[in-house]
Parts: structure tokens; sequence; C-alpha cells
């Protein structure tokens, strides 16, 4: 265990799609993104953070207990925009666990980041965040089943861009029906139950074509996702309707969806590179999150534990 100061660093992320299965043992599909956050830490009397995440303490208080680390005094600078649906959470608590247990395997990480959230919040969150923040890879989405943790890599095409869009709706899912969907989900709701079998189907939909550069095919693919969030999954807003339905008419717009667990918060659109000044000026008004695929906290590393 660092007895001296120590450096952690772990990125947000964005799904791509596969929406509200995550829980469910289901596929997903995200990525790690290009906006990093960094906890410098040392050994403290009492657990101490200095964040832009609001509500820190709490989370890393639960961390602290899943990692039985001592208290630490922590001091974060993120570019991770916070309430921007990337996960800036996630990415705080991966960031940690890299600094204070560099030896663990990237999964036993994610797993250690998610019961901590969990318990931080009373949100039953799935392990896709974490996951995605920890163990993401540049240039590639991260196919990740998450009943059994098993993953693969798909190329991401080098032509695209990711726009996260805020909808200027916020909302603390604990706040929202988030948990009552999860559990009407759970038991089997029809309408709840159709947006998941049709969603995990155009996940693996999703990755092929990812792997065929089929941008056409990824951009009718996230429609479909959103209809289907909005629809029967009943997890948007008619703000949120009315910004995804500009994105969609944009120039460069493949496509774009709600995003994360929804009631509100971001939007998530796949641009055309060379695409992003006339989509950014068809959506002026609207707070603009550009971003690429990047490295997770644990990329690279073999992972002992």
């Amino acid at each position: 265990m660092p007895d001296a100061q120590w450096i952690g660093r772990a990125p947000g992320r964005v799904n791509l799609i596969g929406e509200h299965v995550d829980y469910l043992g289901g596929t997903v599909l995200p990525c790690a993104i290009d906006c990093f956050l960094t906890v410098r830490g040392r050994p403290a009397e009492s657990w101490t953070v200095r964040s832009q995440v609001k509500g820190a303490l709490p989370y890393v208080e639960a961390l602290g207990e899943e990692l039985g680390s001592p208290p630490q005094q922590l001091e974060v600078e993120s570019t991770v925009p916070p309430q921007a649906g990337v996960s800036s959470s996630a990415a705080l608590l991966v960031a940690i666990t890299a600094g204070l247990r560099p030896e663990w395997s990237g999964e036993k990480a994610a797993v250690a980041c998610q019961r901590a959230e969990q318990n931080a919040t009373g949100v039953q969150v799935g392990v896709m965040d974490q996951f995605a923040s920890a163990l993401g890879r540049q240039h590639h989405a991260l196919l990740l089943h998450c009943a059994t943790l098993d993953y693969c890599l798909v190329p991401f095409p080098e032509q695209l861009l990711i726009a996260v869009l805020d909808s200027g709706v916020e909302r603390a899912l604990a706040d929202t029906p988030y948990n009552l969907r999860r559990q009407e989900a759970e038991a089997g709701h029809p309408k709840r139950r159709r947006h998941v079998d049709s969603e995990l189907s155009r996940v693996a939909q999703f990755a092929s074509a990812l792997q065929a550069s089929d941008l056409l095919q990824l951009g009718s693919l996230l429609k479909n996702s959103h209809r289907s969030l909005r629809d029967d999954f009943e997890c948007s807003t008619p703000e949120v309707d009315a910004i995804v339905e500009r994105a969609w008419q944009s120039p460069g717009c493949l496509g774009a969806r709600i995003m994360g667990g929804g009631f509100g918060g971001s939007i998530l659109a796949l641009l055309t590179r060379g695409s992003e000044g006339a989509f950014s000026q068809a959506l002026a008004g609207v707070p603009l999150l550009l971003c690429e695929t990047a490295d997770g906290a644990y990329a690279g590393r073999a992972g002992s534990v």
C-alpha cells in the first residue's frame, strides 16, 4: 500500500448503445473518451477530497471501505465535465483505485468501484461505466457482457466523432423512476422487456456495423434506440426528444439518442469527422462536448490479482 503521495488517472465514458441492459446481465458497447480525471492522494487522518464532482466525499468513503484503505487526502483535477452524462463519478472511483491498487486487474477494480457507487448513492448501477473507464482502449469500443464480464475490443472508425449534448434537464437518478424502471424490467413488464430485447439485438448489429464501417446502419440503430427508450422504456423527456430530433436533422449527424439513466441528462450523437462545425452551428444554444476514444486506467496492465 502506498505510504507517500500517489497518482491515479481515469477517463470518462460514453455508451454507444446498449442502454438499460447492463444491470440485467446484457451486452453493452461503451468506449472511454479523451476527458480525464487525475487524483493525487496521500494518507491522512480522515477522508477529504477537493473535486468538481458534487458530493464526492460519500463516494470516496464508500470506495475506501471496498479497497480496505486507510483514509486519504485527495486532490482532483479533471477535464471530465460533471453532470454531463460521461460518468465523472466512475472516473473518480477508478482513478483512485488505479492509484491505490495499481496491481489489481481492471476487472477487479471495476467491480469494486461499482459496489462503492451503489453503496454511496443507493442506486443499483450496473458495471458498465466503471468497466469502460478501467479497460477502454483508444480507437476501439468495448463489447462487454455484463453477466460474465467477458469482453472484446471492436474497432471504432476513424471517420467518426462522438458528440455529447447537454439537454439542460438536470436530475439525480435517485430522485427519478430509474430504480422503478429497473424493477419493472426485471419483473418482465412487457414494454420494458420489449426495449431490453430489441436493444440487445441493436448492440449486436451495432458492433457488426462498426466492424464494417457501415455509417448509415450505425445512425439508423441509434435512432431506433432512442425511439425504444422513449416509447417502451419511457425514460426520455419532451425537452430531450426535441434536441434529439434537432440533432437528427443537423449536418453530419448519423444518429442521436438519449444517453445514460435517462429522465433528462445528456444525448449522444455520432458525427462524420469534418462536420462538427456545421453540426455545432445547427445546435446553437445546446452545450456540446466533442470527444474521441481513449485508453482506460488499466488498459495494457496485466493485473496480478
